[in-house]
């Protein structure tokens, strides 16, 4: 079942969240594809699919992460 495009800002800072949460570097950065999986997250992509992309930053602490969300992979 594909989610709503856009993503909500909530779910933007819940991405953001759980994307710090498993990775221990400094500043982060993650990729998922809205309507594939969003559950799966792409760190520090190379690659990008040809679609529409949307993209957060965010600041906790000393820590940073850069979320990028595709459309469909």
């Amino acid at each position: 079942m594909s989610k709503p495009w856009p993503p909500s800002e909530d779910q933007f800072q819940t991405l953001a969240m759980s994307a710090l949460d498993k990775s221990q570097k400094k500043d982060v950065k993650v990729l998922v594809y809205w309507e594939n999986n969003p559950n799966l997250m792409i760190f520090d992509p190379f690659h990008y699919a040809s679609t529409d992309y949307l993209e957060r930053k965010y600041k906790n602490n000393e820590r940073s992460v850069h979320v990028i969300i595709g459309k469909i992979d």
